[in-house]
């Protein structure tokens, strides 16, 4: 049995006692976002992948507010999408910076990392007018969360 076999099926095993307690599931996520991290600062992109993978198969259960559910899954995309750059599948970094961005956009982070894998998305693909638009909308929203920040009235 493969490492990813077994840490699928341990995930599975924890996750089906969880099915419908939101605190739980976020715990679960929470687990394996720290997983990928540490998978990630290893260089370990596969296992990292597996992690966040593994994030996105999970059913949500009853009761998880849909905008948690929504920045869960899009945050898991868009580091799905830089591992997957990181190992030279821009379509699959694409597909993620779609789908991710499918969920929903808002005036948040999670919407402008998503944007900004996309213009990494078109700048691998050499096509440099839509990077830069993919960059522009990305930094329109963090300079808009800026100014909040620092209590301004956007």
């Amino acid at each position: 049995m493969t490492r990813a076999t077994a840490t699928t099926l341990l995930l599975g095993a924890l996750l089906a006692g969880c099915a419908d307690d939101p605190r739980a599931w976020m715990t679960d996520v929470r687990a394996a976002s720290e997983r990928a991290d540490a998978a990630e600062a290893r260089g370990d992109h596969a296992a990292a992948i597996d992690a966040l993978e593994a994030i996105l198969s999970r059913e949500a259960p009853r009761g998880l507010a849909a905008e948690d559910l929504r920045v869960v899954r899009q945050d898991a995309h868009e580091r799905l999408g830089r591992a997957s750059l990181a190992r030279g599948d821009v379509d699959r970094a694409a597909a993620h910076a779609r789908e991710g961005l499918a969920l929903g956009e808002r005036e948040e982070i999670f919407t402008a990392n998503l944007l900004a894998l996309a213009g990494r998305v078109a700048e691998a693909r050499g096509d440099d007018r839509e990077a830069a638009r993919a960059y522009h909308r990305a930094l329109v929203i963090h300079e808009a969360l800026l100014e909040r920040a620092l209590g301004g009235e956007r």
